[in-house]
């Protein structure tokens, strides 16, 4: 065998030992080290992350690379990570004061104020007149974040919605939340005689001030900041945001102009655009955004606002022609699909405002403006029940969302719900103490409820607040009917009439004072000067034939119900309250014979004067025939909701035609989604059908539009009955009897009863 040589020895000798120095964990760590920063200086992050993670795999104290490893995350917005590595190198590195502000930095914008303040004290041990030290101190102990963490805050909000924010926003980052108020003046103070020409200690100062509701110190801070470096981005927006928050609009435009001007990036141009467009200056939007439609990233962002800019000032067609410039260039661009969205919203095209929100949705299953203007579309469709379901589905996103919270409570509050609204309004007014629509939506529900006091402490501070709002002054109106104080009652619905004419809530709560007053012909002269104003208007018609009721003139209550139902043939309530007053004159017969008479004169009548005849027959014991003039109704008519719901009401109560039954229960529904008689007949169809899930849900709204009516509590008890929930079937047939011991299905009810065990 032949010997290896000296040579070829020495150079495997040496292959090994490069090897093992190759695997020397010290040495490699700070070859990735090395590596990370390479990468870093190229841009890019994603590989450096990579590099600085293998160094810390070799060596778990290795701080620099921790420290390192926690820029490159925050770099990406990672500030999870960030924050997590910045503790351990701040942990590792426990006399590296960068390592001590930045943990701390990190803990304070993450609310974990005592342990901000811990590691400012490190810092602060290491160099006592460290600015940065001493402001981190001063945040800590204040309990808020930095001023530039604020104003960023506020801008994401006028990017939301540039159109109102700015008007309502408050500064929540700047609010106190907690902490030693001296000890952190103290800090900040110190932080400015440290460093007088710091712009960033003056503004920490100035941040303090504005978060202790002291303007006139925080402007002089702000100012000082300025002073201290004119052409700073930072100072600049923070004295445009605090002049607009102080509605001085001049000066904030110079800031706002400064800001813009000194920033390389396109977003302080649109922020400029966006004060310009809250102030309807579009003079001033277009001469900034313009400009910025050569620039690739500002080209979408800036047309969404010149399409904004568009609508408002009545240019529809070029509103529209301008959202679809950015869908053609981005078809699934969801601001473009939104904006469109309101713009047909406002333009009461709800259902093809709903088709665009349903898209986003569907698209992106978290997009919170997709779920709002969904749940808004659905509202204006009368889609009540999934309105509502969206409206959760943002909360469930954004569980702090006070407008979802007030739509739902509003929802509820319209569908006969007050107790559901509650619940909604007491999250709403826990997060927005002083917001003036949640407190009026309480008030109303406890109206609602029958708690007075409620309702009066909620209106008091609304009082306090905005003395001058019809709506306030309303809902005040209504506190003392509800009190029985009619003189009272009247003045505010009078004041409400002044501040907002034609009011229909108002007129409606000065008849009822008047009638209650036994002035009738006061309560006639004062609906028949509205009605010369708008004579066509069912609801005002209906208003009137109760008014004329109510006075005794039966002849002039038909004569304006006859008007009503003529206005709107879809009126079930108008025809419901005429046939009411010929059963109660014992007329059937002759109205009928008359409503034949006037179709045969005045084709125009046809369709409601023969769904009067079909309501007529009903009521005369004749379903039948009752039938037919509702058929043909609906062959003239096919979504005639009067009409539809009659008939599904009379084969659901027959157990059969189901499936026609529920289609002409659904068509009903649509047209009339709030009236109890509808989701009393769907809800029943459902229950026939054996579906009692789905009838549940419908006869609870019945139950709650029509609380008084024995026979809906019945039915709804049976669906629970049907759908194994004995409590509250229990509770819902008691409920019927105890209104009506007998009532029509009152022996139905009480074997039901029998059957329930316990």
């Amino acid at each position: 065998m032949r010997k290896p040589s000296t040579l070829t020895a020495l150079c495997a000798l040496l292959a090994v030992l490069a090897a093992s120095c190759s695997r020397d964990p010290q040495k490699l760590k700070v070859q990735y080290v090395q590596s990370g920063d390479q990468y870093l200086a190229k841009k890019d992050v994603a590989e450096a992350i990579v590099q600085y993670r293998k160094a810390v795999a070799q060596d778990a104290s290795f701080g620099e690379a921790r420290l390192k490893l926690a820029d490159a995350y925050a770099s990406t917005g990672d500030f999870r990570n960030a924050l997590r590595e910045y503790i351990r190198a701040a942990d590792l590195m426990p006399k590296n004061i960068e390592a001590q502000l930045r943990a701390g930095t990190g803990l304070l914008t993450a609310g974990q104020y005592p342990d901000a303040k811990a590691r400012a004290i490190a810092a602060l041990a290491l160099d006592p007149k460290n600015v940065t030290g001493l402001i981190l101190m001063g945040n800590a102990l204040a309990g808020v974040r930095d001023l530039d963490g604020a104003v960023t805050q506020v801008e994401e909000a006028i990017d939301a919605d540039p159109r109102r924010t700015l008007t309502y926003a408050n500064l929540g980052a700047l609010e106190m939340a907690r902490g030693n108020r001296d000890a952190a003046r103290d800090a900040f103070a110190r932080a400015v005689a440290s460093d007088p020409k710091s712009s960033q200690a003056h503004l920490a100062m100035a941040n303090f001030y504005w978060a202790a509701n002291e303007r006139d110190k925080a402007e002089f801070e702000l100012k000082a900041a300025e002073t201290a470096d004119p052409k700073s981005t930072v100072v600049n927006r923070a004295l445009a945001v605090f002049y607009m928050m102080g509605g001085r609009n001049d000066e904030a435009e110079k800031y706002l102009k400064a800001y813009a001007t000194q920033s390389p990036d396109f977003d302080p141009k649109l922020l400029l655009a966006d004060f310009y467009m809250l102030h309807n200056n579009a003079a001033g939007v277009k001469g900034v955004l313009e400009p910025l439609l050569g620039v690739k990233a500002a080209f979408i962002p800036a047309k969404l606002r010149l399409a904004a800019v568009a609508f408002a000032g009545g240019d529809r067609p070029l509103a529209y022609k301008t959202l679809e410039e950015v869908l053609t260039r981005e078809p699934k661009n969801e601001l473009a699909l939104l904006e469109k969205s309101r713009f047909l919203m406002i333009d009461q095209k709800p259902a093809e405002a709903l088709e665009l929100a349903t898209t986003v949705v569907t698209r992106n299953p978290k997009s919170i403006a997709g779920h709002f203007a969904r749940g808004a579309a659905l509202r204006e469709t009368a889609v009540t029940d999934e309105a509502i379901q969206e409206f959760q589905e943002v909360l469930r996103l954004s569980p702090s969302a006070v407008p979802a919270l007030l739509q739902i409570s509003a929802l509820n509050l319209g569908r006969g719900d007050p107790r559901a609204a509650i619940d909604f309004l007491g999250q709403a007014v826990k997060l927005k103490p002083q917001l003036g629509v949640a407190h009026m939506l309480l008030a109303r529900a406890f109206l609602a409820t029958g708690n007075v006091a409620g309702a009066e402490r909620e209106i008091q501070g609304l009082i306090k607040g905005s003395p001058d709002s019809p709506e306030v002054q309303l809902v005040l109106a209504d506190l003392y009917w509800a009190k029985r104080d009619v003189p009272h009652a009247r003045t505010a619905y009078t004041r409400v009439l002044q501040l907002r004419d034609g009011s229909s809530e108002a007129l409606a709560g000065l008849i009822r004072a008047d009638i209650a007053q036994n002035r009738p012909d006061a309560a006639k002269a004062r609906i028949d000067a509205q009605m010369t104003k708008t004579p066509n208007d069912a609801a005002l018609l209906l208003l009137a034939g109760n008014t004329y009721f109510a006075a005794g003139d039966k002849r002039g209550a038909e004569t304006m119900y006859q008007r009503s139902v003529q206005a709107n043939p879809a009126n079930f309530q108008a025809y419901r309250t005429l046939a009411g007053l010929y059963v109660s004159e014992q007329r059937l017969e002759d109205a009928r014979q008359k409503y034949e008479e006037l179709r045969k004169q005045q084709p125009k009548a046809w369709v409601w004067a023969s769904t009067m005849i079909g309501t007529i027959l009903t009521l005369q014991g004749k379903p039948d025939e009752g039938r037919k003039e509702f058929e043909h109704v609906l062959a003239v008519d096919p979504n005639m909701p009067v009409a539809a719901n009659n008939i599904a009401w009379q084969d659901a109560q027959g157990n059969r035609n189901l499936d026609m039954a529920l289609q002409l229960a659904q068509v009903a529904k649509a047209k009339l989604p709030n009236s109890a008689e509808v989701n009393d007949t769907l809800g029943w169809v459902y229950y026939r059908k054996g579906l009692a899930t789905l009838a549940i849900t419908s006869l609870e709204q019945a139950s709650r539009q029509n609380p008084t009516n024995p026979s809906v509590h019945y039915r709804l008890g049976m669906a629970y009955l049907k759908n194994g929930d004995q409590d509250k079937a229990r509770g819902a047939l008691q409920e019927a009897l105890k209104l009506n011991s007998m009532f029509r299905e009152a022996e139905d009810a009480k074997r039901a009863l029998s059957t329930i065990k316990g």
